[in-house]
């Protein structure tokens, strides 16, 4: 699982090798895990604490076409 970015208190990865959509990431804390929807930014799993989950959800938004090219990029799928 390829790490795209580093937070204050995580990490975020974009899945490779064929990942079931929707488009997502994952956001790893030290112990805790949360899984949003890239186009939405809808929580679809797991839970992080309030300042970690505003940091993550704030630096989505700005990122989203970023987070949607790693998408893409790794999940590329055949034709």
């Amino acid at each position: 699982m390829p790490r795209v970015h580093k937070l204050s208190n995580c990490r975020v990865y974009v899945h490779a090798r064929r990942e079931h959509p929707p488009p997502h990431f994952h956001a790893i804390g030290p112990d805790w895990e949360i899984v949003i929807e890239i186009r939405t930014l809808e929580i679809r799993k797991g839970d992080a604490p309030p300042a970690d989950k505003t940091e993550i959800l704030e630096w989505a938004r700005h990122n989203q076409e970023y987070l949607l090219d790693k998408w893409d990029e790794y999940n590329e799928r055949d034709n």
